[in-house]
């Protein structure tokens, strides 16, 4: 239910939803259900916070955030989308405390024409930053070799006690034995470049669903010094039980 003015202008127009949200309601129940349900309860984000949302999308998390940072808190969303961040941009000038930047990495899906390697690029954010790093449906479009560089600078800019929360397509016993029974909802049936701890769901568009060996994920944390205190698997293998589609991760920088 929308309560007023401040809900409507955060919220994009039709052609903008996206993300998982197909209408005005699904949009503010998307970014109030990771707050209260993911981002409090299990990342103990607190309102004086600084937190860098990275692919903040259109701004469902960054709403709800608005209700809970103090003016202490400090919210910072980083997207490939340019005219997504623009709109962002105009609509949150009365929150002093968000900032929202376009990072013109190149992607096929959402970023075709941009200028900087995703495995070259560096945030644009000084080092021990944040208190929590928040990729939401990033991984899952990207590649091994990309995935490690971000997750270094994620190490990079966290403090020390820091958090990221991070969702993922995570290849296991258990979601490899769903995948070959034709169980899991996108598909993952293909190697990417010959890599068997790497699968994606169409080999025409590659970066469109990104699967990646849990392993070879929770090696790249303990190299760039954090440590996995929550893990809890989604339901887009053919799981029944289940937080919600994708996996999520929640690790510490010691």
């Amino acid at each position: 239910m929308l309560q007023s003015q401040h809900d409507t202008d955060l919220i994009p127009p039709r052609e903008m939803l996206h993300d998982g949200s197909s209408s005005a309601e699904e949009f503010v129940l998307l970014g109030e259900g990771f707050l209260q349900h993911i981002l409090v309860p299990r990342a103990h984000l607190a309102p004086t916070a600084a937190i860098l949302d990275l692919g903040c999308g259109n701004g469902a998390v960054a709403r709800a955030l608005t209700r809970f940072l103090s003016a202490h808190g400090r919210y910072e969303g980083l997207d490939i989308n340019r005219t997504t961040i623009e709109w962002l941009q105009e609509r949150y000038k009365a929150h002093a405390n968000f900032r929202f930047t376009h990072a013109d990495v190149s992607n096929s899906l959402y970023n075709p024409n941009g200028k900087a390697h995703p495995a070259q690029y560096r945030f644009p954010f000084e080092d021990s930053s944040f208190d929590l790093v928040l990729l939401k449906s990033v991984f899952t479009h990207m590649f091994p070799n990309e995935v490690q560089v971000y997750m270094r600078e994620i190490s990079r800019v966290l403090k020390t006690g820091g958090r990221s929360v991070i969702t993922y397509f995570l290849l296991n016993v258990e979601s490899r034995r769903f995948i070959e029974k034709g169980l899991d909802a996108l598909g993952f049936t293909s190697d990417y470049d010959g890599d068997r701890l790497c699968r994606i769901a169409n080999p025409a568009i590659p970066e469109f669903a990104v699967a990646h060996d849990e392993q070879r994920v929770r090696e790249c944390y303990v190299q760039t010094g954090c440590s996995v205190v929550n893990l809890e698997f989604g339901n887009w293998c053919g799981r029944t039980s289940f937080l919600g589609l994708q996996d999520l991760v929640i690790a510490v920088k010691e």
